[in-house]
């Protein structure tokens, strides 16, 4: 029953947010659709089913190893804004075996204490950073395609929601370091980057894994260290609440800033 609820409403919020992702980033710009797709989604359901089936402590081991798995995700879309100046599928490949073979590292040490997990966070932050700015300089693109008929809203949300729910099923059966891992797998970047890159253009798409990048690094990162916190002393929803309205808060200034 726990089981099912939970691919249910990965399926329900992976597919929903790949869809509000895409259509703001057509409506809107590269900005504000990376932005929305930053903020923690899937890694939330996740993160509440380990508290909800193996308890406080497995899901405190889960949230401890977010930010670093989130570091990781950074490195995913540092390569493929790399990578991609060569074609958009030559960049997604080599992302995808980067972020494949440091998160299997990961998930092979055991995972890596909250202090250390931290401070990679801090290091792969500033490394984006500073290529981000200097050597990329990706600027934010105006929205200027047609927006998406709602029919095809739903055929994303069906498509991007059966990957994330493929995702979180295989996280279930790897214990709490895997968990935390997979819940943290850029499945929302890849789905919102291939529907960007075929509706907008590669340089949009690019743009955008910036927006992404920064927004996901640091609200992600900012949900799962609040939620490590509040489960030990809350109940679980009102834990997940406070937690979600904690990153709520720090993601207005990551978005004022214009970070991505």
């Amino acid at each position: 029953m726990n089981e099912g609820l939970r691919l249910a409403l990965s399926f329900l919020v992976g597919g929903i947010w790949v869809a509000a992702t895409t259509a703001v980033a057509e409506r809107r710009g590269s900005r504000q659709g990376g932005f929305i797709g930053g903020m923690p989604s899937t890694l939330a359901v996740a993160l509440v089913f380990v508290a909800w089936t193996g308890g406080v402590e497995a899901a405190r081991t889960a949230a401890e190893v977010a930010p670093l798995a989130f570091a990781v995700n950074g490195l995913f879309v540092l390569v493929f804004a790399i990578g991609s100046r060569h074609g958009f599928h030559l960049g997604m490949g080599v992302a995808l075996a980067t972020w494949g073979v440091l998160q299997t590292a990961i998930v092979w040490a055991g995972g890596a204490p909250l202090g250390f997990s931290v401070a990679a966070w801090v290091v792969v932050f500033a490394v984006c950073w500073i290529l981000f700015r200097t050597v990329l300089a990706l600027a934010p693109q105006p929205a200027t395609g047609p927006a998406a008929w709602p029919l095809a809203l739903v055929l994303r949300a069906l498509a991007s929601g059966a990957l994330v729910a493929a995702a979180v099923g295989i996280s279930q059966r790897g214990g709490a370091v895997a968990g935390g891992v997979l819940a943290s797998a850029p499945v929302v970047f890849v789905s919102s980057l291939f529907i960007a890159n075929r509706t907008m253009g590669l340089e949009f798409a690019r743009a955008m894994g910036r927006s992404l990048l920064f927004s996901a690094v640091i609200n992600c990162s900012v949900f799962a260290l609040a939620f490590h916190v509040t489960v030990s002393r809350l109940p679980l929803l009102p834990a997940f609440a406070l937690a979600y309205a904690v990153t709520i808060v720090a993601a207005i200034p990551v978005y004022r800033l214009r970070l991505g």
